[in-house]
């Protein structure tokens, strides 16, 4: 196979851009000329040709000089140099071979994963909006001291319900964040909870304006739970 191919000359520690050139190569034997005037002109064979960092380095009639080609990967393959140094392999490699250099720069995002984070840390917002709903709840000291019934029958005695429910869903969050088979159930179970008792509060006690905040919180992270379990976007991964 033939080489013809541009490129830059010039003497080992020379700076700048190099003389442009033009490389051949075919059966053994290298040509280069610069307009039309040969530079060099040799057997392979008679030469040392070695790998740079970039481009080649050839020592030939008592001077060592750098010559970059365009066509690297045919100036390496035509001259037998293809495989003699780590650079060299990789990039003929994928010049023969470009489907397989599409498959492995080509990761596959593991979108279920990411998506189980999300939902998971917006299942532990929702418990943390139930645990601050709970700790609004909480009676004052003075109220307490005023009156047992907020302690034992008010909406008082349910934050810790509400605190511990809070709790029990930022905990499963980070289940439900692994894809575990289960971890579904244990959130249902836990929001179904939240959900009676939030109801049963309700239900049977007067909402006074010292609660709203406290339902406000509590609804609020009853609905970002729900909305988690109900997305149909969790994935288990065993």
């Amino acid at each position: 196979m033939a080489v013809d191919s541009a490129g830059t000359l010039q003497l080992t520690g020379e700076s700048g851009p190099g003389v442009a050139v033009r490389v051949q190569v075919e059966d053994g034997h290298m040509t280069i000329t610069s307009v039309d005037e040969v530079l060099g002109n040799w057997d392979v064979a008679d030469i040392g040709i070695r790998d740079r960092v970039e481009g080649f380095s050839i020592r030939a009639e008592g001077e060592e000089l750098v010559l970059i080609v365009d066509d690297e990967v045919g100036f390496a393959d035509e001259i037998g140099l293809a495989a003699a140094t780590p650079r060299l392999a990789r990039k003929v490699a994928t010049a023969h071979n470009p489907e397989a250099r599409e498959l492995v720069e080509d990761y596959p995002r593991d979108d279920t994963r990411t998506s189980n984070n999300i939902l998971g840390i917006a299942f532990a917002l929702g418990g943390v909006m139930v645990l601050l709903g709970g700790v609004f709840l909480r009676p004052s000291v003075t109220n307490a001291a005023a009156s047992t019934t907020i302690d034992l029958e008010g909406t008082g005695a349910f934050w810790g319900a509400f605190a511990v429910g809070g709790l029990l869903m930022v905990a499963v969050a980070f289940v439900l964040s692994m894809g575990r088979r289960w971890a579904r159930l244990v959130a249902l179970l836990v929001i179904a909870g939240v959900i009676g008792t939030f109801g049963y509060v309700i239900s049977t006690n007067e909402v006074t304006g010292s609660h709203v905040a406290a339902y406000g919180f509590i609804a609020g992270g009853i609905v970002v739970g729900v909305s988690v379990l109900f997305s149909g976007s969790l994935r288990t991964s065993d």
